[in-house]
């Protein structure tokens, strides 16, 4: 029999190894922990936006420059596609855009529409929370659609197209790559569900893959490209998706006063190219046809790029 020095000893060393395992297990779950918890979207940029009010009128007229706006040193071309800007003023936000906005008075529903700057393209947040029941989008109208009206149908990460709804999915090419069909193969199969992400176990996120879905259904063709899984809040099953038309397809949602509006405030560029908002290019936020500010006010200016928050130099400004 194992003397008592001996029992002690084994004791002491199965103490060490159960201490061991318990500082291994806590480093670990700190590590994971700290991964979750500081994870940064892959959206958005680093560029930092310059406000210019020298040349900014405020009057009783509805066609005065308000702002001018620029980038810092180091910047990146940013897609009009993917921007929206905005001016708080007297605690009303009113929309910049080059010609229409989302309309703020959109009946609550399940689809969230945003507009973006270059008044065609869409950033659109689907309510899929739902588990049980699936979230028809009725993708031409930007509405809310039903089980017999839909072009695509949401519930937590599954995805599902309707019947007569074409597509392809196209690899590793941004959203502004995709501009015409030609030799485009288009699947017919909707009874498999979308693979549209991959699941990131190290920090429990759903990415979307990387690339562009193009959609047809009686000739009416468009581009789609899914941001991200989570909305603002970082609430997960909110699949937000970029959507615009193809083809010379015309977006009904466009035409659609429930849905647009014209913009009170209109972007104004001397670069003829209206893809981006270029590094070096500076544009005015000029008034269209309102008057938004008469005599002095403040004005807070909100950028957003790829639905994140860009960064202002000095975002509240008096005129």
């Amino acid at each position: 029999m194992p003397g008592l020095t001996e029992m002690k000893s084994e004791m002491l060393n199965w103490k060490k190894l159960v201490a061991t395992a318990t500082i291994i297990t806590v480093a670990v779950a700190a590590v994971w922990i700290y991964l979750v918890t500081s994870y940064e979207s892959d959206l958005g940029t680093s560029n930092v936006v310059v406000i210019d009010s020298t040349l900014s009128v405020s009057n009783d007229m509805t066609d005065n420059q308000l702002l001018q706006l620029s980038f810092d040193d180091d910047a990146e071309d940013l897609l009009w596609s993917s921007l929206e800007i905005s001016l708080v003023i007297d605690g009303k936000s009113n929309t910049c855009s080059f010609g229409s906005q989302s309309n703020s008075n959109q009946t609550s529903s399940k689809i969230e529409t945003n507009l973006g700057a270059d008044g065609a393209t869409f950033t659109t947040i689907i309510d899929a929370t739902d588990d049980e029941e699936f979230t028809y989008f009725e993708l031409a109208e930007q509405l809310e659609g039903n089980d017999s009206n839909y072009w695509m149908k949401f519930s937590s990460t599954d995805v599902f197209l309707s019947n007569g709804v074409n597509w392809t999915f196209v690899e590793n090419v941004g959203f502004s790559e995709i501009n015409e069909i030609s030799g485009l193969e288009l699947s017919s199969n909707v009874d498999d569900r979308l693979e549209w992400y991959t699941y990131d176990m190290s920090v429990h996120r759903v990415n979307p893959n990387d690339g562009v879905y193009v959609f047809e259904s009686n000739d009416s063709w468009y581009k789609l490209k899914f941001l991200s899984y989570y909305n603002s809040d970082d609430d997960s099953r909110y699949p937000t998706i970029q959507i615009a038309a193809l083809n010379g397809t015309i977006f009904p949602a466009l035409a659609n006063p429930d849905v647009v509006v014209p913009s009170p405030c209109i972007i104004v560029t001397q670069d003829s190219d209206l893809l981006s908002w270029n590094a070096d290019e500076t544009i005015s936020l000029v008034e269209n046809g309102i008057n938004l500010c008469n005599s002095e006010c403040k004005i807070v200016v909100n950028v957003e790029f790829e639905t994140i928050p860009v960064e202002i130099g000095d975002s509240e400004v008096n005129i």
